[in-house]
């Protein structure tokens, strides 16, 4: 279905259940959240971020999964890293409260946050200081060694996506999308992700709770420094492979001197100096294969999307597509880059 609408949180019923003092003045929508609903909350006296939790992937334990996250966060925070605020709800000291909708209908999930004033970073590689914070940063989250006691509340990696490409690039074609060609080229690319994937998951290596989505979007530049935002998907995995999913990622894929300098800073801050491998970037390609699976079906209408977000995806597919042969030749010459 396409252009489904939705409602929002009441404004009111956010500062009753997190215990926000003051009255509202006013609640505006955020541009730029993806999976989310986020909004500027201003009250008499503070602003805060409140964002209308969602579940678009349909993940069984979406809750349960939150939860686990939120040890992470609070334990990041307490540990000093620059990141918004939480508040928590002071009913059970969660992260998650929910409250009244505008319109009055079903209950909505909602987190807060006290607002931080700064600027997003935008689609293009890091400059040097952003890496080395990146990787310092990093290494703090890993050295706090958080773990989980019961894994099956997370996704495990697959290759469903790259095996089920074929049924993918039919719904395309049927839906007359001008890039269905282009993603039928990409056959072979899934499939050898799908190698390195299932390469890394014959392995069985102690995980750490990790944030598990440290990229540009999810950095803002305060006016004293970055600020690591989202925490809503942390979750358990090897400390390397994300060190190498974020290297990349903040280096846009093609400077490599930017994921040199955020490994760099990661050693230095005392992360482990292991020596990293192509299948170390299987699992990160994979789920970035969910995620241009997940933009094609909302783009041609197979899965329910607002208007909003499926003009998003109809913006991002050719992207991602792009994208994905220049990743791929990359994850495979990585230790060679990293080196030189």
């Amino acid at each position: 279905m396409v252009g489904t609408t939705e409602d929002k949180p009441d404004p009111d019923a956010v500062l009753a259940a997190f215990g926000v003092p003051g009255r509202v003045v006013a609640m505006t929508p955020v541009a730029g959240a993806w999976s989310n609903r986020v909004y500027r909350l201003t009250t008499s006296v503070g602003v805060y971020a409140v964002k209308h939790l969602r579940n678009p992937w349909n993940v069984a334990r979406w809750l349960e999964w939150l939860d686990a996250a939120w040890t992470l966060e609070a334990r990041a925070h307490l540990a000093g890293i620059r990141m918004p605020e939480p508040v928590p709800n002071p009913a059970d000291g969660g992260c998650v409260a929910w409250v009244e909708s505008v319109a009055g209908t079903d209950p909505i999930p909602v987190r807060v946050h006290r607002w931080m004033d700064g600027s997003a970073l935008p689609p293009e590689p890091v400059g040097s200081e952003v890496a080395a914070w990146a990787g310092a940063t990093l290494a703090t989250v890993h050295g706090l060694q958080v773990t989980t006691s019961d894994r099956t509340i997370f996704p495990i990696f697959n290759t469903d996506t790259a095996d089920q490409w074929p049924e993918l690039v039919s719904k395309a074609r049927a839906a007359h999308a001008a890039w269905a060609a282009d993603l039928w080229e990409l056959r072979p690319h899934a499939g050898r992700i799908a190698e390195l994937a299932q390469e890394a998951g014959s392995t069985d290596e102690p995980e750490v709770m990790c944030h598990g989505d440290i990229d540009q979007k999810n950095i803002v530049l305060a006016p004293d420094g970055p600020v690591l935002c989202d925490w809503d998907v942390a979750m358990p995995l090897v400390p390397r492979r994300e060190l190498a999913d974020v290297a990349l990622s903040l280096a846009g894929w093609r400077h490599l001197d930017v994921a040199r300098e955020v490994v760099r800073a990661y050693r230095c801050a005392g992360g482990a100096a292991e020596e990293i491998h192509p299948a170390d970037l299987g699992p990160a390609m994979s789920t970035r294969l969910d995620w241009l699976a997940f933009n094609v079906e909302r783009a041609i209408g197979t899965r329910s999307a607002a208007v909003d977000e499926v003009a998003l995806s109809r913006r991002l597919v050719p992207e991602l597509i792009r994208d994905v042969p220049r990743q791929l030749a990359v994850a495979l010459r990585w230790p060679e880059k990293l080196a030189g």
